[in-house]
């Protein structure tokens, strides 16, 4: 009645996506449905999670991982809202550097940063430390409410 659906996921990323959530998530029902037909992506998978909020980094990294997908917020059964997370020009704190060089690696107190943008329609990002430029960046895990009362964060007001 209450949770979230991802839909408009790349075919073949969707078990990334998954594997962000926290372990507890797994204790919520999850619908998953991989590579259905679709006509504007070809293949798609989908996404459902109950009882589960989302705050707004959560929607970069969704965007990140598959820049095409949209987010319905259900309530009561019903799609309160939809949600097309965009990528912003930089992302604070979700990418971690995968240059062994880079300065974030060695000093833990700074905030990684990446310019991201769409390229060929892939995600491309450059680490604005290092400006090096990531091939398949460590996304940091999601954090977010997870079980009964979950359903209080700014997307469900």
């Amino acid at each position: 009645h209450n949770g979230i659906v991802l839909d408009h996921i790349k075919a073949g990323v969707g078990i990334k996506i998954l594997g962000l959530f926290p372990t507890d998530m797994l204790k919520s029902k999850i619908d998953y449905a991989s590579y259905i037909e679709s006509p504007r992506l070809g293949m798609k998978e989908i996404i459902k999670i109950e009882n589960l909020d989302v705050d707004p980094k959560t929607l970069t990294k969704l965007a990140l991982i598959s820049p095409s997908i949209t987010i319905s917020i259900i309530r009561n059964g019903l799609v309160k809202e939809k949600i097309k997370p965009e990528l912003p020009p930089v992302v604070e704190g979700v990418i971690t550097c995968n240059n062994p060089k880079c300065i974030t690696l060695k000093e833990k107190y700074l905030t990684s940063k990446f310019k991201v943008w769409l390229e060929d329609n892939k995600v491309r990002q450059q680490c604005l430390y290092c400006e090096h430029i990531a091939k398949s960046p460590k996304l940091l895990r999601f954090e977010m409410k997870i079980g009964e009362g979950a359903i209080s964060g700014p997307f469900f007001d």
